[in-house]
């Protein structure tokens, strides 16, 4: 979603916020400075996001969860205090540091999010914030899990055990019971190099397990995955503790090397969407045949319509032939679940550069033509854990009963 002033440009101050309200700034123009531009876009998305969704029937209490995409995330503390004022039951959330928004580098800020409409509650019941583990608390102003109907929508989860005084950082083997220690091998230099990676994503699928446990779920009805990494060299240590977690039947999985997770020296922030069982929505795979997974991954998994597609990775060559065999490949995926492009409801694109978005948007203009999805584009170092890739695409679709732009919200 934009940042703008009325010309049309990104908001810098809280001077350009006066048709909103006054900002949270320092009365010292150096501190103001530092912080008025990340302050003022989230003051102005929260004044957006109320105008659209009060166009849906809805209002940012009906929030489940948003991504908070942020060019330096140092400054998240400045988007907290903005949060705290508009949210007193807070969506589930996932922040990360990515690159770029547009390429004159204006923008501090960019939040994408999925709501309820309170019309779907006869049907789906109302939005729930869960407990989840209720031994761990939030680090920050965000619920762990939000309920809505069959499905369970989970902030991203970091490897900081905030259940233990001073939320310490699990940094090795030696952070982790036994039981999670299963890729150590006793020598230091190996140990040294795979062991905090090991252990921060065996942690965060150990707490993941206890939220879903806490709301009534299990890692068994996982559909989705987005996986930030760090460094994406780490992407193999990763892929083993995976494996471990999801041996049979995997869930849509998308992998990308961000500019920071989490906090605290955190290499890995894990988000899941479930789904309850016993709620009518049956948690179902599709793969083609023959189909060779590049990962321990579904190439779709669907519960009662709703369904997510694992990470469709650009090869080699340019952004231009690489986005339109994504979307040639996006295609072939919804025809084997008999559906369409017109299906798709959100789509979020990961590009190496985002000067390449105009290469880009005139393909998935053309592609979607006037059943155009939801869409965020942003600009990470790595898109991929594909040598050479420069773009991967990830896709919500509606495959239930009647128009996706009604029945998905």
């Amino acid at each position: 979603m934009g940042l703008r002033r009325r010309d049309g440009r990104p908001c810098a101050g809280y001077e350009d916020l006066e048709w909103i309200a006054p900002g949270p700034g320092s009365e010292y123009g150096w501190v103001s400075g530092m912080e008025a531009p990340m302050g003022a876009q989230a003051l102005a998305m929260y004044s957006r996001y109320r105008t659209l969704l009060a166009r849906e029937g809805t209002e940012l209490g009906n929030l489940l969860r948003y991504h908070v995409y942020q060019r330096d995330k140092r400054f998240f503390p400045v988007f907290d205090r903005v949060r705290r004022h508009y949210e007193t039951a807070p969506p589930a959330s996932t922040a990360v540091g990515v690159g770029r928004f547009d390429p004159e580098d204006e923008a501090r800020l960019c939040i994408d999010a999925i709501a309820f409409r309170p019309a779907a509650a006869p049907a789906f019941g109302a939005r729930a914030v869960l407990g989840g583990s209720l031994r761990h608390a939030a680090a920050a102003h965000f619920s762990h899990v939000i309920g809505a109907g069959p499905y369970l929508f989970l902030a991203g989860q970091i490897p900081v055990d905030t259940s233990q005084p001073g939320a310490p950082l699990i940094r090795g083997y030696d952070d982790i019971p036994e039981e999670g220690r299963f890729l150590r091998v006793g020598r230091s230099h190996e140990d040294a190099r795979n062991g905090p990676i090991a252990a921060q994503t065996w942690f965060t699928y150990d707490l993941i397990r206890k939220h879903l446990e806490g709301a009534g779920s299990s890692l068994e009805q996982v559909l989705n995955l987005i996986v930030y990494l760090q460094d994406m060299r780490d992407f193999p240590t990763f892929h083993r503790v995976h494996e471990h977690f999801f041996p049979k039947e995997p869930p849509a999985l998308t992998v990308i090397e961000v500019d920071e997770v989490g906090h605290k020296g955190t290499l890995i922030e894990i988000e899941p969407t479930a789904v309850l069982p016993g709620r009518g929505a049956k948690r179902s795979r599709l793969s083609a045949a023959g189909w060779e997974a590049p990962a321990q991954m579904s190439m779709l998994v669907e519960a009662g319509g709703l369904a997510f597609l694992s990470g469709i990775v650009g090869r080699d060559g340019a952004v231009g032939p690489q986005v339109r065999n994504v979307v040639r490949e996006l295609k072939a995926r919804l025809a084997l679940a008999g559906a369409d492009l017109r299906r798709v409801v959100h789509v979020t694109l990961y590009l190496d550069d985002i000067a390449a978005l105009s290469v880009a948007a005139p393909i998935l203009e053309r592609a979607f033509g006037r059943h155009r999805p939801a869409l965020t584009v942003l600009e990470v170092p790595r898109p991929a854990p594909v040598a050479r890739a420069r773009v991967q695409l990830t896709a919500i679709a509606w495959l239930g009963e009647g128009d996706p732009i009604a029945a998905s919200g």
